[in-house]
């Protein structure tokens, strides 16, 4: 692997002019630029100033119950320790509840917390900003966003251009939509889909809604449907055990979860594929696709038997999160993946390709995220753009770099009184539509 990193090091001047390539003007009126992008529990200045004062206020440990708490004003603790410096993991001992704001470790440097200033915050979202502004989509799906604030602020020259959607509720990790005016008008409205979010569960158990939005663009109606499904049920390629980690249809509890959002999924996707002309399903999937896409054509998709095209049955799941919802049945609501290709020369830029086929080795990862290559910590796989039979693409869906705008760097006074805030750790999946 030493060979990847060293031609990693060297991609910069190409990267730029790829990604330029990427922003390029369009050729044809009947084209649309669309991109989705997870910003990574991205609040608006106002919530993100709450947040960090939180963080930066002492905790100290109850003897009783063994967790960390806020410390009473005034009281005299050898042991209270700021925010920042708690053992922040899954199901961590603090009091703090992450419906409605992020924990405290969102940012590191080398796996070591970096405490957030609001100076360093305020500049994540004009990169943000740059970033939006050299993508130039006319129509944007944002995931882990507080809401419209949120995306308003880091939107070019302030969100002038754009009508945005996003919703109140079900968590600070919100999605969000935002078009250009000037291109696309909308034609009904933004609606939230409860069901995806398994309302069943408690509150802290429930995984994310679903977003759409219906659009006129050019004449032809679009429908956009936004999703950010559960997260750790990567890939059927993790594990080759009935129950291990990535097989959708085994007890692991992320995929038990993914599972139970199948049946909702599909069935908002056979109802908005109706009365539209045309349907775009994007966003955070957290789940490699393509290795779905590309499973043997005769394996089963239902365990332990049964035809996806038929109704759920108890006891009865799915292997295939996409087979299980694009069965065109009806026909409105089949879609068609886009490959997804990295603007990088070779032999990195070969990865993204790789990707597609096989789970990449540890070394490939970070190559693939190396600052001097994509720059984003989950470079690929999770994100993905898929489109009804009547929309076509201009080649694949693009990663866009982010190059060092990826990497949080801690304060390093007095040269560097305030850290640099990696601006997400995904990078934009943009691409190029049309009919």
């Amino acid at each position: 692997m030493k060979g990847w990193r060293s031609a990693a090091r060297r991609l910069t001047p190409a990267c730029l002019l790829m990604a330029a390539a990427l922003s390029a003007p369009l050729s044809q009126a009947a084209e649309v630029r669309v991109a989705t992008w997870n910003l990574g529990w991205h609040l608006d200045q106002a919530q993100a100033q709450r947040w960090i004062a939180a963080c930066d206020a002492p905790f100290t440990l109850d003897p009783v119950d063994r967790r960390w708490k806020p410390a009473l004003t005034g009281a005299a603790a050898t042991d209270a320790r700021p925010g920042w410096s708690l053992p922040w993991r899954r199901d961590a001992p603090i009091e703090w509840n992450l419906n409605e704001r992020p924990p405290c470790d969102v940012f590191r440097d080398n796996f070591k917390v970096v405490p957030v200033t609001q100076t360093s915050y305020a500049k994540r979202s004009q990169q943000a900003t740059r970033v939006l502004e050299r993508i130039a989509a006319d129509v944007i799906a944002f995931q882990e966003v507080s809401g419209t604030a949120a995306v308003r602020e880091v939107l070019p020259d302030g969100g002038r251009d754009y009508q945005v959607c996003s919703y109140e509720g079900y968590g600070v990790q919100r999605l969000a939509f935002a078009w250009k005016k000037s291109r696309v008008t909308q034609a009904g409205p933004c609606e939230v889909n409860d069901a995806l979010s398994l309302p069943h569960r408690g509150p802290t158990e429930r995984p994310r809604p679903g977003l759409a939005v219906m659009l006129t663009i050019d004449g032809q109606r679009v429908r956009f449907l936004n999703v950010h499904l559960k997260s750790a049920c990567f890939s059927p390629l993790e594990s080759n055990l009935p129950d291990g980690r990535g097989q959708l249809a085994g007890s692991n509890p992320a995929c038990a979860t993914l599972q139970a959002q199948l049946e909702p999924l599909e069935a908002w996707l056979q109802a908005q594929s109706a009365g539209t002309d045309h349907l775009v399903l994007l966003g955070d999937l957290n789940r490699n696709l393509s290795h779905e896409h590309r499973r043997p054509a005769g394996e089963a998709i239902r365990i332990p038997a049964g035809d996806p095209r038929g109704p759920y049955q108890p006891g009865v799941r799915s292997s295939s999160l996409w087979r299980e919802v694009n069965d065109a049945d009806p026909p409105s609501s089949a879609l068609r993946l886009l490959e997804i290709g990295c603007p990088l020369p070779a032999p990195v830029a070969g990865l993204c390709e790789a990707a597609a086929e096989r789970l990449l080795s540890k070394e490939e990862t970070r190559a693939l995220a190396d600052r001097q290559a994509l720059g984003c910590r989950n470079p690929i796989g999770l994100d993905h753009i898929a489109i009804s039979a009547r929309l076509r693409a201009t080649g694949a869906a693009s990663k866009f770099p982010l190059g060092v705008l990826g990497a949080t760097r801690r304060a390093v006074p007095p040269d560097r009184p305030d850290p640099l805030l990696a601006v997400s750790d995904h990078c934009p999946l943009v691409a190029v539509i049309g009919w």
